[in-house]
């Protein structure tokens, strides 16, 4: 069976890991630049053509596909039914959730119902589809082994990197104003600087550094080299990819309170309020913590991974039934 797997990002960690276990052929397939609202006729038509081109190409059985944008996902019902294929349609949260796409979930229910089956990342997710009464499965945590990585240089100070794109759900205000009442503390801040607002560079303390888009390599390594990951969304019921990144390289982790976070993070990690003293007062636990911390990250990927061989059995069974 030939898989395929097509995702409308410059790179996304989880589903990447995703299509490494399925043993399915990864495609990121990116134009123009996200939040150009002007673009967007031209670069989801350009994507959708470069789509439609290698699933031409490669004719694989079942397609796997991102979601959102859920035009991706329309594109893969449209070629399967072309060709007798199957689809699967990998739905993150900002499908369930964004401002921006929830305008698209009857016709995601829609896709869903004809799909082999729909991924979603936990069980909020899960009682919409349940709902809609399409194949579904719940997929959270993907386990991987990253590389080394490059040295990334650091001041020897304690340092924190701030997993950003410049998202809607970001507290980043927050974390600069945090930053400034913490200057013995280095931040720094990740994500394509093309989606950051210049206000916000033009204001940063000098104890925060914008890294800009960083290589894969170059990005690893400095997670790797930094004492603690945070990670923070104003979005309840929303998984954080690089807080999963973090668990599988081994960082401690402060995120954000919402409950489903302290469910699937209850180890080596420290769990703040969206507020300038909860990210001070995190911060300032992690700097004494961190010893204990960083021990109990590798049960907490112990505890996930035992998760993971369930679902992701669970996934296998839905396509062998298709």
């Amino acid at each position: 069976m030939k898989l395929s797997f097509i995702a409308w990002e410059r790179y996304e960690p989880h589903t990447d890991l995703l299509a490494h276990h399925l043993g399915a052929t990864m495609h990121h397939i990116y134009h123009g630049q996200r939040g150009k609202l002007l673009q967007a006729p031209v670069r989801y038509l350009t994507q959708s053509l470069q789509t439609w081109t290698v699933l031409a190409r490669e004719k694989p059985d079942v397609i796997f596909v991102q979601n959102p944008p859920i035009f991706c996902a329309l594109i893969a019902f449209l070629y399967a039914r072309r060709n007798r294929a199957q689809y699967v349609i990998d739905s993150h949260t900002a499908a369930f959730t964004s401002p921006k796409w929830t305008w698209s979930l009857r016709l995601h229910r829609l896709l869903s119902l004809r799909a082999a089956a729909t991924i979603v990342h936990n069980d909020s997710q899960k009682k919409i589809v349940e709902k809609w009464g399409c194949r579904h499965c719940v997929v959270g945590f993907v386990p991987g082994e990253y590389p080394p990585g490059d040295h990334f240089p650091l001041d020897k100070r304690f340092n924190v990197v701030v997993i950003s794109t410049f998202g809607d759900d970001e507290p980043l205000d927050k974390v600069l104003q945090s930053a400034r009442l913490l200057p013995e503390v280095d931040f720094y801040i990740t994500g394509d600087l093309k989606s950051a607002p210049s206000r916000m560079l033009a204001n940063k303390p000098n104890n925060c550094h914008f890294t800009g888009y960083l290589p894969y390599n170059n990005y690893v390594g400095l997670l790797r080299s930094v004492d603690f990951v945070m990670d923070l969304t104003t979005r309840d019921n929303c998984l954080l990819a690089g807080a999963f990144e973090a668990v599988n390289i081994g960082t401690p982790l402060i995120i954000s309170d919402w409950p489903i976070l302290q469910q699937y993070f209850p180890l080596g990690t420290l769990h703040i309020p969206n507020t300038v003293g909860g990210i001070c007062e995190g911060v300032r636990r992690a700097q004494r913590d961190q010893p204990s911390l960083r021990q109990d990250i590798p049960q907490l990927r112990d505890k996930l991974q035992a998760r993971w061989n369930q679902e992701f059995g669970e996934l296998c069974r839905l396509l062998q039934q298709r």
